[in-house]
């Protein structure tokens, strides 16, 4: 005992070791808020090295089947001679060519790795724990990986019959809660748009207080074909928004993980730019990205390449008795009686990586990447032979 110090009460306290099993049932790690999330596993793709795989046809991941602009693939390899140093953290070339060609001010443009990054980091700059978020359901499901990470609560509204979006329903599912309102078109896994009329009722009417996001993954596919400017339409809104788009498409580099966020205001730019890692896009990707973006030739072409290739298995398919959802993105969601899912272990077991979606009814769908021709041929092919094995009917 220090002296001139008074005993303290708890030196007489015996001091009783707590088991470990026993701390880790009052505060369990990882904490249960986090156990609880509930996010589709991704597939186990094989790999030889660092490459895909060449046997497997990958039309399960919404991939591009071309390479990349040679410029953005100049650039990449450019960019790695400085792989030593760390990126542009402001991205400040890439961000310019953005706000030259979309009319947004740098300060309300962030960077991401993949929007993914941004839908996420969209709940949580809007959601406090036991808010609610409103949803279309199903669709991309990583903004909604989001709002349970910050403990929020998902309402999902279901896709209308053509795959888009409910917007009169999402808005009459709202609650005095609701800060976070999302949108996807083309939604994926169904690939339907929403009209302009649509998009003019979810702008007037998701109130102030409510973050408006729009998820544009497809938007290089839906500007070929001349759907509804969404940017254009947003501009009229007086509350907050949030556009995300991704290099993962249309621009094809899926695999340097680069997208962006358009914003309404400064301040919403500031929310991202609060909570995102430090050099969190990798200067190779942010090199590449620029460079695909100004090749519009190569985007062009991309895309319409991909839109042709698009509506030839969409043919092709209908021909084998599928009915095909309307899509305007580079993948169709397919369905026929019975159920899908032994479809896609057959074609599985062919080495055709396809996604089974269990929509719109138990049965469910197959969402179907468009790959390049000898992919196209490769499934249609395989496709004909399961179904002619089983006798046209369920496999």
């Amino acid at each position: 005992m220090i002296p001139g110090r008074a005993r303290s009460r708890r030196a007489d306290i015996p001091f009783r070791k707590i088991p470990m099993s026993d701390l880790l049932e009052l505060h369990p790690i990882p904490v249960p808020r986090i156990m609880d999330i509930r996010f589709p596993a991704l597939p186990q793709m094989p790999e030889e090295g660092d490459l895909p795989d060449p046997r497997l046809v990958r039309m399960n991941l919404n991939e591009a089947p071309m390479q990349p602009s040679p410029k953005a693939l100049a650039a990449a390899r450019d960019a790695l001679e400085a792989s030593h140093r760390y990126p542009d953290h402001h991205a400040t070339a890439l961000v310019a060519a953005i706000a030259a060609e979309t009319g947004v001010a740098r300060d309300r443009i962030v960077l991401g790795n993949g929007s993914g990054e941004l839908l996420v980091q969209s709940a949580q700059i809007a959601l406090e724990a036991g808010d609610d978020a409103v949803m279309p359901s199903p669709t991309f499901p990583t903004c909604g990986k989001g709002v349970q990470m910050v403990g929020a609560r998902i309402i999902d509204v279901p896709l209308r019959a053509d795959g888009a979006n409910d917007v009169p329903a999402m808005l009459a599912a709202m609650t005095g809660r609701t800060r976070l309102f999302y949108l996807c078109t083309p939604n994926n896994p169904t690939g339907n748009v929403l009209s302009a009329e649509e998009l003019r009722r979810a702008i007037a009417e998701v109130p102030k207080t409510c973050l408006l996001v729009v998820d544009e993954a497809y938007f290089g596919f839906t500007a070929l074909e001349a759907q509804s400017d969404v940017l254009a339409l947003l501009r009229a809104r007086s509350g907050p928004w949030v556009v995300t788009r991704t290099f993962s498409k249309a621009y094809c580099l899926a695999g340097l993980r680069i997208g962006y966020a358009l914003c309404s205001s400064a301040d919403v730019a500031l929310g991202f730019t609060r909570i995102r890692h430090n050099f969190n896009v990798s200067r190779p990707s942010l090199a590449a990205a620029r460079a695909a973006f100004l090749d519009t030739a190569h985007l062009r072409q991309a895309v319409a390449q991909t839109v042709a290739a698009r509506e030839n298995l969409r043919r092709g398919l209908e021909a084998l008795g599928f009915t095909a959802a309307p899509s305007f993105a580079n993948f169709l969601t397919v369905r026929r009686a019975g159920p899908a899912a032994p479809l896609a272990d057959a074609l599985g077991r062919e080495g055709i990586a396809v996604q089974f979606l269990p929509w719109p009814v138990p049965d469910g769908s197959l969402r179907i990447t468009v790959g390049g021709e000898a992919e196209g041929r490769r499934l249609l092919e395989a496709m004909a032979s399961i179904l002619e094995a089983s006798g046209g009917g369920a496999v």
